[in-house]
């Protein structure tokens, strides 16, 4: 009896034992490897007796979704005037010169097919555009004052692979495309142009886009996309822009952050052409505010029509209006640069005389006063904001005024063109003698002197300056 129960015992251990090694074994790092298997969907089998080894797979931490902010660029800080005033001319032969106070004329490019040309604040840097005979080949240029470091910013190939206006609904109609506006952010070698194409047929319809471009690098960037940009206009310390379409003005920071969205907006302004109108605003000189005049919608309708003069905030508010009266047809008011007053004309008699009244009004109120009166049109206030030009239309005679004073000081040639105050004692015109074009020096006291023979080809001569 004894025997059996040993021998029974023995065939239980045995059965226990055989039993055992048949269940799969499990402990923690089995667990584990099943969860990695698991999560990565990898299947695994473990036979009874012979477990099979799977690789082991990694699994890395998921990285959590982040909205990216704008992309906000430093744009370099250069010196923001020259020591000397500086000139770059582009003459009626389509070449390229410079010169600077104290010095020479120097022709630093005589390609014949310059068009035009914008200086940087400190006089460093000339931008350019060249076009063939035909008009198609436009490119964008750059080239130091003294004409060295020549180089191509964006060649007539770049242009035409440039995004389009989501307007144009048939893209091979564009001809050729072209910088439209074209000037540097204030005290820094960036500049920032807009484009438009032009057509195989009338009409005219910008891009409405914007690209900078560092001229030190040449490294180009797209700015704003086509349809979402419009004509800019800089704060004196180049940190903000106004970007104007034909019925509104944003704000926004030259960085590409802050914009703030329609802080005015305006009915669409008949021009009776193929241009639309775009309000021209105007900075305070601490950027901290801007003043625009905006005419009545149908210029040539209602004769009573106002003009309109807002306030614009820069912290995104809406504008106020300042104040609302008629001027003369086709015509808007002329803001001096303090913001303060402004220039208009108003029509006397009937329409086909031609006749005007030129007055001046103060924006804190008060009855407008008249200048003079005649067949007329104002030019520009000098940056003392009391004296001004206007011209006659007939003959084409230029004169300059001042407020509160009697008396005009007549230019000592005519016709003349491109006037440009420098200060507000000196000036720069174009005079047209035959077919010969000069560009003048003028000052308040003394007659004018030619600093410039700008040729007698078939183009418009044309001029950028920066003064210390």
């Amino acid at each position: 009896m004894k025997l059996k129960n040993q021998i029974l015992v023995l065939f239980i251990v045995i059965f226990i034992t055989s039993l055992a090694c048949s269940i799969p074994l499990t402990n923690d790092n089995a667990a584990e490897e099943i969860e990695k298997q698991a999560a990565t969907a990898v299947a695994a089998t473990l036979t009874a007796l012979a477990p099979v080894e799977v690789p082991t797979v990694l699994i890395e931490p998921e990285t959590p979704i982040i909205t990216p902010e704008p992309v906000v660029e430093e744009t370099p800080i250069i010196k923001s005037k020259p020591n000397e005033l500086r000139l770059a001319m582009v003459d009626s032969d389509g070449n390229l010169s410079t010169w600077q106070e104290g010095g020479s004329v120097n022709l630093i490019l005589n390609t014949g097919d310059v068009i035009n040309a914008v200086l940087s604040a400190d006089g460093e840097w000339i931008v350019f555009t060249r076009k063939s005979s035909d008009g198609i080949d436009v490119s964008l240029w750059a080239i130091r004052f003294d004409g060295s470091e020549q180089k191509s910013l964006v060649s007539h190939v770049d242009f035409m692979a440039m995004p389009m206006n989501p307007e144009i609904s048939d893209v091979y109609s564009v001809v050729t495309v072209s910088p439209y506006m074209i000037g540097f952010i204030p005290g820094t070698h960036t500049v920032v142009f807009n484009t438009y194409p032009q057509f195989n047929a009338p009409g005219f319809l910008d891009n409405k886009d914007l690209w900078y471009i560092n001229v030190d690098s040449g490294e180009r960037r797209s700015f704003l996309s086509p349809g979402q940009a419009g004509n800019f206009y800089f704060s004196p310390d180049g940190t903000q822009m106004a970007l104007v379409t034909p019925t509104q003005i944003d704000l926004l920071n030259t960085d590409g952050s802050n914009r703030r969205y329609a802080v005015l907006t305006y009915p669409f302004v008949y021009t009776y052409s193929e241009f639309a109108y775009h309000a021209i605003p105007l900075w305070s000189s601490g950027g901290t505010f801007l003043r625009v005049a905006i005419p009545p919608q149908d210029p040539l309708g209602d004769a009573s029509a106002p003009i309109n003069i807002y306030h614009l905030y820069t912290d995104g508010s809406p504008a106020s209006l300042l104040i609302s009266h008629p001027v003369a047809p086709l015509d808007n008011a002329f803001l001096a640069p303090d913001l303060n007053h402004y220039a208009f004309k108003q029509q006397i008699g009937d329409a086909t005389d031609n006749l005007f009244s030129l007055k001046f009004a103060d924006l804190s109120g008060g009855a407008p006063i008249e200048f003079t009166n005649g067949s007329l049109g104002f030019g520009e206030w000098a940056p003392d904001s009391s004296h001004f030009y206007f011209f006659n239309w007939n003959p084409r005679d230029y004169y300059i005024g001042q407020l509160g004073v009697p008396g005009v000081i007549a230019l000592d040639v005519n016709p003349v063109m491109n006037f440009k105050w420098i200060t507000s004692d000196q000036f720069f015109f174009i005079f047209q003698s035959g077919t010969n074009y000069q560009l003048r020096l003028g000052t308040l006291s003394t007659p004018s002197v030619v600093l410039a023979n700008l040729g007698s080809g078939l183009n418009n001569p044309s001029y950028d300056f920066v003064a210390p």
